[in-house]
């Protein structure tokens, strides 16, 4: 079964009949030989296939890989490719790379073009590091990310400080004119969201296949297949986090980066959005949604981790349309096993608003810094009163089938004066309760030394004035 697809193409009006499931990268480079978008691990993990898409409202354009996107989703938006941003000679952007020789082979670069161009039409305040975070989904093999650095340098100056709008980025030779008609352009084609045009049927779901949101692992997993099948379509980053009678309340389809920058989140965990650069890559984060991490069940899902030492309540919402909550740490039961009933979904995580910002932390370790996924990962979050813990939320992912809830360890924290002895004694709590096992990414002897690393860095954090790590070495600990 196709579908009909109406949506903006660079600057071309495009209505094609297609296989819903089919990804964005096959369509361009197979059926419409644009071979500017580059395809490399169809894992959205090198950004060689990196392209922007734009949304209602306009201003809403998020740069994203398209080896992971399927075609359903992209009705009434605008699709920006390579093509779309080259003239009759290389733009701001691209002479910059030509100027520091940030281009070897040539193969990356288109990608590393589209991530930066894609940051700087979010609509966020321009910051050097934020530029060079855009492009960590991003990989060169040959030419060197010192050049590619000195390239997003030159090009940014100008804007540091700055929320760029369309115009600023025209006049500035980083956008071509014609982005100024898209608005028009896309009202002609009435435009309207997915989610209003397409409303969800829980009858349809069950008729039709898998329900895609982000597909950061869907399409890893099970490509061919989707792009054969009929599946359905849920649009990252649609509803927006919002606060209700004293709780976050955060929509399954909230992405990863939607919740790494959410001000409410900020407001009450500090450096929320900083540790959140360890989740996936920019170009990942704008796809991969809440609901998509928890319902894959991983035992180290990030998205997981960190909202259960948050004490996070999720709520399912039925075919009948009823609706269910319960605390997060209830939600798994077993590996890949949910209390999630037929004809259920999941409608959105709550998480409790504090008046002040937490004591609170959270770290993994993978091979790699960012974009991998880790051996093991750790949030936790510590409530301090008058001297005493009065409470304590410890998460863990990769020591049990389930991300995992240290309940014993913080049972035991609960209610003791905060003191380096009662830190140092929880260590022994934590190895009793955990239960790794050897896989790929470790022994379990390894990952039982990784909990313990990763409990210190969380008391390194948040109480640097008690312990050090002298102190944790001393105690047996590291």
């Amino acid at each position: 079964m196709k579908i009909d697809c109406r949506f903006i193409l660079n600057h071309r009006e495009m209505e094609l009949s297609l296989p819903p499931g089919r990804s964005v990268l096959d369509l361009l480079r197979k059926d419409l030989g644009m071979y500017g978008t580059r395809e490399g691990c169809r894992e959205g993990e090198c950004g060689a296939c990196t392209v922007i898409l734009g949304r209602v409202p306009l201003a809403v354009y998020r740069p994203m890989a398209s080896c992971i996107m399927p075609v359903g989703q992209l009705n009434y938006t605008h699709l920006v490719t390579i093509e779309g941003l080259q003239g009759e000679r290389p733009n701001r952007l691209q002479q910059a790379f030509l100027n520091q020789g940030a281009s070897q082979c040539g193969f990356c670069t288109s990608g590393f073009i589209l991530a930066l161009t894609g940051y700087l039409l979010e609509g966020r305040s321009v910051t050097l590091e934020g530029a060079v975070n855009a492009l960590d989904g991003n990989i060169c093999r040959c030419t060197g990310y010192g050049s590619i650095r000195r390239a997003v340098e030159e090009t940014v100056e100008p804007l540091v400080g700055k929320v760029p709008s369309l115009q600023s980025l025209i006049e500035l030779d980083l956008l071509p004119p014609y982005f100024t008609e898209i608005p028009k352009r896309l009202e002609k084609l009435r435009l309207k969201s997915l989610a209003d045009s397409q409303e969800l049927s829980f009858e349809r779901i069950k008729e039709r296949g898998p329900l895609i949101a982000g597909g950061t692992d869907l399409y890893v997993q099970r490509g061919e297949a989707l792009e054969k099948g009929q599946p359905r379509f849920i649009i990252p980053e649609s509803e927006a986090i919002r606060e209700e009678e004293g709780m976050i309340v955060i929509p399954a389809s909230a992405t990863m980066e939607q919740l790494r920058l959410s001000p409410f989140m900020n407001e009450a965990f500090p450096l929320w959005s900083e540790k959140l650069l360890l989740v996936a890559s920019h170009i990942l984060r704008n796809r991969a949604t809440l609901g998509g991490n928890l319902v894959n069940a991983s035992p180290i899902g990030d998205g997981a981790v960190l909202l259960l030492a948050l004490d996070a309540q999720i709520q399912l919402s039925s075919e009948e349309g009823t609706s269910r909550r319960l605390p997060l740490r209830e939600f798994f039961l077993d590996y890949k096993k949910l209390d999630l009933k037929e004809g259920e979904l999941v409608d959105c995580l709550l998480v409790k608003k504090y008046e002040s910002k937490q004591l609170w932390n959270f770290a993994k370790v993978s091979k790699r810094e960012r974009l991998d996924i880790a051996s093991c990962n750790s949030a936790a979050l510590f409530t301090v009163e008058e001297g005493c813990i009065s409470s304590a939320g410890i998460a863990l992912g990769g020591v049990a089938p389930v991300p995992f809830t240290a309940g014993k360890t913080m049972a035991w924290l609960k209610g003791k004066s905060l003191t380096k002895e009662t830190l140092l004694g929880s260590f022994d709590i934590l190895q009793k309760e955990i239960n790794p096992i050897d896989d790929v990414r470790g022994s379990s002897t390894y990952k039982r030394r990784l909990a313990s690393a990763l409990l210190a860095d969380h008391y390194l954090r948040c109480f640097p004035d008690l312990c050090s790590y002298d102190d944790l070495a001393k105690g047996g600990v590291l």
